[in-house]
């Protein structure tokens, strides 16, 4: 399980961290920081904290889209949106997540070399009000055709996740259920 970060979503810093230390104990394995609208300061000063909350256990924390703070923190690896990743140059072993929103980016972005691709909107979310969700087939389709993991996101939930890692996910992430 992934959990991407909003902290628009929680009414203070000291809430934030609290709910991201709360998802690191229900058992995450990735941190996916992504703060649109923070300084390259508070991103860092952010990714520093979360650092230290994920010392001593399992899970990996993932830069989203910062370069500056990428190269800064050097956490376990980077997330992109396609079209960044269609331009960056990943190093040798280097673990790069790509968000995608088609069966055609999934694909492109396997051959250029993604670790990861973060498949979305799986359901209808509030975060994407009014976008259709793609469904579980959509899921099944790119896993037939791609060889890196594919995470799925978009509306999961305790109740239909089971139907998601049934049609071949590798992994979910989640943001308004840990954040809210």
């Amino acid at each position: 399980m992934y959990l991407i970060t909003n902290r628009q979503l929680v009414q203070s810093d000291e809430e934030y961290f609290q709910k991201i230390e709360a998802a690191v104990k229900y058992g995450i394995c990735r941190i996916i920081l992504r703060e649109k609208n923070v300084s390259d300061d508070v991103l860092l000063k952010y990714a520093k904290t979360i650092t230290k909350i994920i010392e001593n256990t399992n899970c990996k924390l993932i830069i989203n889209s910062n370069e500056f703070v990428y190269k800064k923190v050097k956490p376990y690896g980077i997330h992109l949106p396609f079209e960044m990743f269609l331009g960056y140059e990943k190093k040798k072993d280097e673990i790069v997540g790509v968000s995608i929103h088609s069966s055609e980016e999934a694909i492109k972005a396997d051959k250029l070399g993604a670790t990861y691709i973060l498949a979305s909107n799986i359901y209808e979310t509030k975060c994407k009000e009014g976008l259709k969700g793609k469904g579980v087939k959509f899921i099944e389709y790119i896993k037939k055709h791609v060889s890196c993991k594919v995470i799925a996101l978009g509306g999961i939930k305790e109740d239909n996740m089971k139907e998601v890692y049934n049609s071949g996910a590798d992994g979910v992430a989640m943001m308004s259920a840990f954040m809210e």
